[in-house]
């Protein structure tokens, strides 16, 4: 005996393979999008280190030669 029901089951599958295919092309599309912003993120980081340690010297400096102004 047939079921009357199975190829329509069969569609529903169908659909939902082809969904679930594109929801993992999409997911990888976002995991490389997202390493790309974090070595982006990583050099920001690094200058942002290299800024900060080069102002901390600057104003250590300008104390020990007693030359750092007040804020204007």
């Amino acid at each position: 005996m047939d079921d009357p029901y199975q190829e329509e089951q069969e569609i529903i599958l169908s659909r939902i393979i082809g969904r679930v295919e594109k929801i993992n092309e999409s997911m990888l599309e976002l995991n490389r999008s997202i390493e790309q912003v974090n070595g982006y993120n990583a050099s920001i980081a690094e200058v942002t280190e290299l800024w900060s340690t080069y102002m901390r010297n600057v104003t250590w400096n300008l104390k020990n030669q007693n030359e750092l102004h007040p804020p204007v």
